[in-house]
């Protein structure tokens, strides 16, 4: 039996010796029995714990089946930086790993071979680089685990990967979490459709960059504080390039969304890709609003349903997409005055006093015809005004 010991474990100690600041605290028991704790809330999860009088989680290092002791239980992260243990009584580390100097070096390195059992770590070790920047570097040993884990890789759960990617949403530096994919050769293995961009250039007076994969990075850059749903329209926005242009010679038709949606390969929510393919689609469109004809330009207004949110996620999206390019590229400040002036107005009508002054009250689709009408003569004097 190991001597009673409690151990501060897992990120907090990894923030602490980072400067951050500690939010969550987590326990290690070491050589306790659960009725110790009998006095403490149990939480049944995958892994019980209790929860202590300060908030902070607590569990038993004697797992059925697992060695136990703290070494042991260090031995079971994922990552060195997280395989440190500190004795508050005693004010000592355990850090059989190596663990503080790779904080200090500021490298990602797997505790043990054990790592490539699992290939969602790979997703997590993508996020953990996404979270504290490019400062950051993966161990070369690491990096050749990783790659040696393609296979495994490409039979991740849809579910489980779409719940790591929304917390990458989350991160300021979104793009650095598919960059480090794809550094690491795995890119194709979780994400094929975006990995195809990679070499894909489009070469035209628009886009220089040097991949249609560096251009959506580059837009993810300009979007670094925007919601989740302005960040997955990002990543697929353009996904039908490639496609369309060794089809059709050139990218008009690569907003349709029956083009982009069999190219999503991430597992989204269906209202959310109802909602990326509806902003892919329409910021082709947008800059081409000054050529389209009145019936077509109140179609546009029409399809957003009065929903001005929506129109705003636009606008900003197609801001972010002309400014992550290596060449200056149309602004669509320009548009945005008439584009809200022209939207304010036709959200605004109601077709009442036009429906009473009729002689028999309309159906539905006279009230759907007037307002469209009507919707034509309010582009007429704000679009083009």
């Amino acid at each position: 039996m190991h001597e009673k010991k409690i151990y501060l474990v897992g990120t907090a100690v990894r923030d602490a010796l980072m400067g951050r600041a500690v939010s969550q605290k987590e326990y290690v028991a070491v050589g306790y029995a659960p009725e110790d704790f009998a006095d403490l809330e149990q939480v049944e999860d995958a892994h019980p714990f209790f929860i202590r009088d300060d908030g902070s989680r607590l569990t038993l290092a004697e797992v059925s089946g697992l060695e136990t002791g703290i070494e042991a239980v260090l031995k079971r992260q994922d990552l060195t930086i997280d395989a440190v243990a500190y004795d508050e009584e005693e004010g000592l580390y355990i850090d059989p790993f190596n663990g503080r100097e790779d904080i200090e070096k500021r490298i990602f390195r797997h505790t043990t071979e054990a790592f490539a059992e699992e290939p969602m770590r790979v997703l997590r070790l993508a996020r953990l680089r996404a979270t504290y920047g490019t400062g950051w570097n993966i161990h070369a040993s690491t990096r050749v685990l990783v790659y040696g884990m393609r296979d495994e890789l490409e039979t991740l759960q849809p579910d489980r990967v779409w719940e790591e990617v929304e917390k990458v949403l989350a991160l300021p530096e979104t793009h650095l979490f598919f960059e480090t994919l794809f550094e690491l050769g795995v890119l194709d293995a979780v994400f094929p459709s975006i990995f195809a961009m990679t070499a894909f250039k489009e070469g035209t007076k628009y886009h220089r960059e040097a991949s249609l994969f560096a251009h959506v990075m580059m837009v993810l850059r300009e979007l670094k504080n925007e919601a989740p749903l302005l960040k997955l329209t990002a990543l697929y926005h353009d996904v039908a390039k490639p496609f369309c242009f060794r089809t059709y010679g050139n990218g008009t038709r690569h907003g349709d969304p029956d083009k982009i949606e069999p190219r999503i390969d991430l597992q989204m929510p269906a209202p959310i890709k109802e909602r990326v393919l509806f902003l892919s689609e329409n910021h082709v469109k947008l800059p081409r609003l000054p050529q389209m004809s009145v019936y077509q330009i109140a179609d546009f207004f029409e399809s957003f349903n009065k929903d001005d949110a929506l129109l705003e996620a636009l606008i900003r999206f197609k801001r972010a997409d002309d400014h992550g390019r290596f060449t200056d590229a149309p602004r669509p400040e320009i548009w945005e005055r008439a584009l809200l002036k022209t939207f304010d107005a036709i959200s605004a009508y109601r077709p009442d006093a036009w429906i009473e002054a009729q002689p028999q009250t309309p159906d539905a689709n006279a009230i759907a015809l007037h307002v469209h009408l009507h919707n034509i003569e309010i582009v007429k004097r704000t679009f083009f005004a």
